[in-house]
């Protein structure tokens, strides 16, 4: 029988350790590493019940998907009883998997602490999580990190410069914030997870799964101890992009509960342009800037200015008439000169982003032509007013490397000639 039974939560000064034993063909989806998180403040005196929960939030959807036991000590009665209404959002978004699996808990508890009023939410320096933020600046939330998503456990230097984001945007707005350093995308083996269900799913474990679930359920303990009641988690889709397959959903994340704190999904009535446009406003009242990070395929912290989401954000932003530079992306101007060839060439890999986020920015581009052209950026931004999003296929190289291509296979043909008519002349 697959089975994975939770012995014991070992709390010790900041740091939770969950001691925990899988049976069954189950095995293959865990590493040999300890699951292990450190929070900022000391943890000894949080409830196992609550303790246990970031633990069982990132093993929920491989007990759901392998029909598998989960055997815990106790749990929290709040968050017990959101497990069926949260699962039922993952079902409705893919019809075509079965969530099985049962929990078996010998003891369920009932926590409670004070109504505060008190807010915190997720925030990386991205797009989506400043458009929460300046949304609700009158709550003053505390700004949670999670170290171990995007940067990698053990790379400190990477986190350094996130860090110091998160940091900065604190003290300019006078709020509180808090690292949550994490393992919990090292313990499971999300590669071989995502290997063997990514048919099924239709999506990869960590996009279609994981991310919204597991970071929330770390909240747990630290809610606890702060009293916390409302968690704000920033959205990254919107209606208009229709049914999209993504862990982080208002059918998901609205339904996570755990003692006297909700979690509440944030910003899905906007689209990403939108989020954009209300950014470059706040900053033009406020005389802010805010250096945005991005991008989660370079690990030194920084935006590397040259993968699809880095080229999405700068042209989201060029598309307001801003200049990205101000916002953190330090190779605006070179990357703008390749960002037609980088599209145009991974059209394909990208043609759901190219949909559902790029029409957008066309769309607002067009609107606000009598600005962009008057820009040093219109030249080699202005493609992006004729490009055909909605059908990414059409999507056409630049004339001059079309040109320089064929110019180069013409002098190919022409060595080649030469050099075939010297070895005929040899014979």
């Amino acid at each position: 029988m697959n089975e994975i039974i939770l012995n014991a939560v070992d709390k010790k000064g900041r740091k939770i350790q969950f001691d925990y034993k899988v049976h069954g063909e189950i095995t293959k989806y865990f590493t040999e590493k300890p699951f292990v998180i450190e929070y900022p403040d000391c943890v000894e005196k949080v409830p196992d019940s609550i303790a246990c929960i970031p633990f069982v939030c990132n093993v929920l959807p491989i007990i759901w998907l392998t029909d598998s036991v989960l055997v815990l000590p106790e749990l929290d009665k709040a968050f017990y009883e959101s497990i069926p209404e949260f699962k039922a959002g993952y079902v409705d978004m893919f019809p075509e998997t079965d969530f099985k699996g049962t929990i078996d808990v010998d003891r369920i508890v009932e926590n409670h602490y004070l109504n505060t009023g008190k807010a915190a939410m997720f925030y990386s320096g991205g797009l989506d999580s400043v458009q929460t933020l300046i949304s609700h600046l009158d709550e003053r939330p505390v700004l949670l990190a999670v170290w171990g998503s995007d940067i990698q456990y053990d790379n400190k230097a990477g986190w350094r410069v996130v860090h110091e984001v998160i940091k900065d945007t604190a003290q300019r707005f006078q709020l509180q914030e808090g690292v949550i350093h994490s393992t919990f995308r090292e313990f499971d083996n999300e590669i071989l997870l995502g290997k063997n269900y990514s048919e099924q799913l239709k999506d990869n474990w960590w996009h279609g799964l994981k991310h919204s679930i597991g970071l929330l359920g770390h909240v747990a303990p630290y809610a606890w101890i702060h009293q916390i009641n409302n968690m704000y988690f920033a959205a990254t889709n919107c209606p208009e992009d229709g049914k999209v397959r993504c862990a982080s959903n208002p059918s998901i994340d609205n339904f996570v509960k755990f003692a006297d704190c909700s979690v509440i999904h944030d910003g899905f009535e906007h689209n990403r342009q939108d989020k954009v446009h209300n950014l470059v406003e706040f900053c033009k009242i406020n005389n802010e800037y805010f250096p945005l990070h991005v991008c989660w395929q370079s690990q030194s912290g920084n935006n590397c200015c040259y993968c699809e989401k880095c080229y999405r954000t700068m042209a989201e932003l060029w598309a307001e008439g801003e200049n990205p530079e101000e916002y953190g992306f330090y190779n605006a101007g070179k990357a703008l000169k390749k960002m037609q060839l980088f599209i145009a060439s991974h059209k394909m890999q990208y043609k759901g982003n190219l949909k559902d986020f790029w029409s957008h920015t066309k769309r607002r581009a067009v609107e606000n032509k009598n600005i962009i052209c008057k820009t040093s950026y219109y030249k080699d931004f202005k493609w992006i007013l004729k490009a055909d999003f909605e059908h990414p296929e059409t999507l056409q190289l630049p004339l001059s490397y079309t040109i320089r291509g064929r110019l180069a296979k013409f002098k190919f043909y022409q060595w080649f000639h030469k050099v075939k008519a010297k070895l005929a002349k040899g014979k």
